[in-house]
């Protein structure tokens, strides 16, 4: 069976004027490169979404343990 490549992929993407120039700032402040900075943008993103996406479940979860969220 054949391993996926997990390599970096490139996206192109069209941004504002006033973002790109935010970006060069932040990038030289921060001294990371903008397409670091949209990554982590992008993974926190995604963390964030996952969170809330899964929370139902963790209540449910706790609900099921006999966890009252309202007496706390």
């Amino acid at each position: 069976m054949s391993e996926i490549d997990k390599s970096p992929v490139r996206v192109n993407t069209r941004i504002s004027y006033d973002t790109n120039e935010w970006l060069d700032k932040k990038s030289e402040e921060m001294a990371l490169t903008k397409s670091a900075l949209i990554n982590m943008a992008i993974e926190n993103y995604r963390k964030e979404i996952e969170v809330v996406n899964g929370f139902p479940e963790i209540l449910n979860k706790l609900k099921d343990m006999g966890v009252d969220l309202n007496k706390m």
